[in-house]
């Protein structure tokens, strides 16, 4: 069987706080790109609010167990994937997604236009391209 080219799952040299941190970070993130607060995150995750609140704290000592990842990520409706820095620029970067969320958010809009209209604006930024290149 042919290697698979991945960038790993490990987290081989990333401190425990380090890693706890870049999840909460993606956490958050996802929650701007949902329009939800801690408060509601919790509410929807079936999660108790003080509870999330102290897990979320970055200087705090507490923990997200697997069961509050798998109950985050079916209330953020993504992967439990997406709740970990999974490349090492991802992890050089503090965990934070390669999009901002307000990208993240912008991009989802757009996928879900009718086929017209992407491929209008797909043209439209081709003619931005190239103009760009023709004044460099």
């Amino acid at each position: 069987m042919a290697e698979i080219e991945t960038e790993g799952f490990e987290f081989f040299g990333v401190e425990e706080r380090e890693f706890r941190m870049m999840v909460i970070e993606r956490i958050e993130t996802m929650m701007v790109h949902s329009k939800l607060s801690k408060n509601t995150l919790a509410q929807k995750a079936n999660l108790g609010r003080s509870s999330f609140y102290e897990k979320m704290d970055r200087e705090g000592r507490s923990h997200f167990t697997l069961l509050d990842i798998f109950r985050i990520a079916k209330a953020l409706d993504i992967s439990i994937l997406q709740i970990f820095p999974m490349t090492e620029l991802e992890r050089q970067h503090g965990g934070q997604l390669p999009l901002s969320a307000s990208t993240l958010h912008f991009l989802d809009q757009m996928l879900a236009a009718p086929k017209e209209d992407i491929e209008f604006l797909s043209d439209v930024y081709k003619n931005l391209q190239q103009r760009d290149q023709k004044d460099i």
